[in-house]
């Protein structure tokens, strides 16, 4: 005999037991031979049954969340039961109860009225709702509110770190809570809804009350009734110090009709003093918005991002109808489907003012618009699939040219083409299909007064895989051009390549090689040797050097080659970059990612470079744990003390003993990223952060590790993680694009 539920018997004592009436109306039917009444009556029973067995399921797992503290769950499968079957008790009964386990008798209250004025009186249990009720009014009258007690400060900083759902409960624990909260401007001012369902339902229940604090808002839900809540506030101006808005769920577009479009409108339009950034994504074709819509209700826009599978020129709108350039939009990306150079350049008018622009899945003449006609654009991401960066972040400030370059466009809708740009910092992507090299060529050219950073990805492009060039050896104008061309790029600090089919650009970019360049990373080459040969024969030293995707296959006397290139560039960084007073440069960050041939001779003489901090180790297979782990020996005994340490994707190179040997050496360690380390523990990733005293940035992917456990044990450590990111199955996805900038 099963033990019931202590969830069931210490609240309620619901009838399950199907009335007999049903049973007998199937009887009777039968006895009469009435076919199509048996199938009606048994039909109807058969549902009765299954809606009392799923609500008993729904309980009994109910309590067992509710017994792991995990109310949110818990409370979806009591508004599951209440929406299933919003005429039987079991659901109000239920909700009401986790409610009162948590103290929110005033919601609880709500609950159980609700039910009371939907359940038949005449139903069994309709009773112990009225008695449900009846205690709960009255917990809430004797209630002591500690909070009253509470400096404010205090009650400001204990909601602040509560989560968003959690906040907007406490408006049903007391009154002193509901009117702290409504007056508390930093727990809303932030919106995330990472919670994704819970954090919608949970805020969109308060909207009225805290609407007005809001400033960046993420809305993520998948129920029409709640975005439509949310745009309803909007519509009405409630949001009044709204800054950023993000909607970026798949669902959103099935609420969308005419008059929703016009909500959202005029509610941009309330908005328009303070909106200044937007994120749109829009999964499937028929998108309800314009470019042009978005111009003309936010004019002090800065910041747009709009993700749609539309074409370009299907989602522009009558731009012609603004009448007037777009002022304030400095920041804008759209990624659309296969973006073309004329649908863009109709846009250049309107948005002369641009700064930062991020192109995805855009045609090559797409590239050739942005340097002729977007006069002011200083960061470019083509087809990049990421972010840019912040501009502060990584371009040279000294340089910063805050005035715009004001186009000439004449009345009749001319457009003058750019003597000279001012892109400072170009971004590809880093794997896939490449950057036209005629159009990039122009590029570096028209810019090379002020380009500062270059990601380029010269590899095949759709149109050269199209044209077969790689085995037809066909070479076009731009190689020969590029082969010979003397670009003075005065200001270029970084360089991060893959070579082109011809091998051009390679070579190109080791003469673009000057005192100004502090980062150098090359990925794929084609000629590792002569690379090296230029790094030394150039005299100048970076900060940042990475080598990355270097593949060399069965062949001993290629990787003994490799391998002497690499020692013979490392002594030349242990003989002129030492540590000391006189020495301006200094080799601080080394990469080897994905490099088939690094040995432990290539890690040795790596250790003779005393001013290395940073390193980053992934996918570099032939390196033996022994070898490894004697690199770091080396590098402690000459007192050489890594800062930022990333090791992922090593194979039998690296397992959590050799890991945790490694860290032993490493006194001043801040920063370190784990992925895929065979063999790791939650005990390990403990032990690694009990000996490692500085460790303040600690990412771990894809290791069998429990992120509640790890996140749990530093909370109750004194330690100060400034970043925290622990994901069992998460892939190691970012190995290509991995920067030490990431840890600025």
């Amino acid at each position: 005999m099963s033990t019931p539920s202590p969830f069931i018997t210490t609240t309620t004592v619901i009838n399950t037991a199907i009335p007999s009436s049903s049973f007998e109306k199937v009887k009777n039917a039968y006895d009469h031979g009435d076919n199509d009444e048996i199938i009606r009556q048994a039909t109807s029973t058969i549902a009765h049954i299954e809606q009392l067995v799923l609500l008993s399921i729904l309980v009994q797992r109910a309590h067992a969340l509710s017994m792991k503290s995990k109310f949110g769950a818990a409370a979806q499968d009591a508004e599951t039961m209440i929406k299933y079957a919003p005429t039987l008790p079991q659901g109000y009964l239920c909700f009401g109860k986790l409610l009162t386990m948590q103290g929110k008798q005033t919601r609880a209250l709500i609950v159980y009225q609700e039910g009371l004025e939907k359940v038949p009186t005449n139903d069994p249990a309709y009773g112990q709702l009225l008695q449900a009720k009846k205690m709960a009014d009255e917990k809430n009258n004797k209630r002591f509110d500690l909070v009253s007690a509470l400096p404010l400060e205090v009650k400001d900083e204990i909601v602040s770190l509560l989560l968003e759902e959690e906040r907007a409960d406490l408006f049903d624990v007391s009154t002193t809570w509901s009117r702290r909260l409504e007056n508390c401007q930093k727990a809303w001012r932030y919106i995330y809804n990472k919670h994704g369902y819970y954090g919608d339902i949970a805020v969109s229940r308060v909207l009225p009350k805290i609407a007005k604090h809001i400033s960046d808002l993420i809305i993520t839900t998948t129920e029409d009734k709640v975005w439509l809540k949310y745009l309803e506030h909007l519509e009405n101006g409630q949001f009044r110090n709204l800054r950023s808005l993000q909607l970026t769920d798949h669902r959103i577009y099935i609420v969308f009709s005419g008059n929703s479009v016009i909500s959202l409108m005029d509610g941009f339009w309330k908005a328009r003093y303070t909106l200044t950034k937007i994120d749109l994504l829009f999964s499937k074709r028929g998108s309800p918005i314009t470019i042009t819509d978005i111009l003309f209700y936010l004019p002090y826009l800065e910041t747009l991002v709009l993700d749609t599978p539309e074409l370009l020129a299907d989602i522009l709108g009558d731009l012609e109808s603004i009448q007037e350039p777009h002022h304030s939009l400095v920041d804008l990306t759209l990624d659309t489907e296969r973006t073309a150079g004329d649908a863009l350049k109709r846009l250049t008018k309107w948005c002369p003012y641009v700064k930062r622009l991020r192109l995805e899945y855009a045609q090559s003449t797409a590239l050739d618009v942005v340097n002729d006609y977007f006069p002011n654009v200083e960061m470019l991401g083509y087809n990049n699939g990421y972010k840019l960066p912040e501009s502060h972040k990584v371009l040279n400030q000294e340089y910063n040219n805050n005035k715009p370059i004001i186009p000439i466009i004449s009345m009749n809708n001319m457009y003058t083409k750019q003597k000279q740009g001012r892109l400072r910092a170009f971004y590809s992507v880093n794997d896939g299909l490449g950057v036209p090299g005629e159009e990039f060529l122009r590029i570096l050219q028209k810019n090379q007064k002020t380009l500062e950073i270059i990601h380029a990805n010269m590899g095949m492009t759709e149109q050269q895989m199209l044209d077969d060039e790689l085995h037809n050896n066909f070479r076009p104008d731009y190689s020969i051009e590029a082969a010979s061309v003397i670009l003075n790029l005065d200001r270029l600090k970084k360089i991060m390549f893959w070579p082109d089919i011809y091998g051009v650009y390679e070579r190109l970019f080791c003469r673009m090689i000057r005192p100004s360049l502090e980062y150098f990373k090359l990925t794929k080459t084609s000629d590792l040797p002569a690379v090296v040969d230029m790094l030394i024969n150039s005299q100048q030293l970076f900060e940042t050097l990475g080598l990355s995707r270097i593949f060399i296959i069965n062949n001993d006397q290629e990787n003994g080659i490799a391998t002497q290139c690499l020692v013979r560039l490392f002594n030349e960084y242990a003989a002129t970059s030492l540590p000391g007073p006189n020495t301006t440069k200094k080799l601080t960050y080394f990469m080897f990612d994905c490099c088939s041939f690094i040995s432990d001779d290539v890690l040795d003489a790596l250790a003779n470079v005393r001013t290395i901090k940073g390193l980053s180790f992934q996918g570099n297979t032939r390196i033996t744990p022994q070898g490894l782990k004697n690199f770091f020996i080396k590098l402690n005994k000459q007192n050489v003390q890594i800062t930022e340490l990333r090791l992922a994707e090593m194979g039998g190179s690296m397992d959590n003993k050799t890991l945790l040997d490694i860290i032993s050496t490493m006194r001043e360690l801040e920063a370190l990223y784990l992925g895929n380390v065979h063999g790791l523990r939650d005990n390990d990733i403990k032990e690694l952060i009990n000996n490692a005293k500085k460790l303040d940035n600690l990412t771990v992917k894809r290791c069998h590790v429990d992120p509640e456990e790890i996140i749990t044990f530093v909370n109750n450590t004194s330690r100060n993680f400034k970043y925290l990111n622990i994901h069992e199955y998460e892939s190691d996805n970012d190995i290509l694009t991995f920067d030490f900038d990431a840890y600025d």
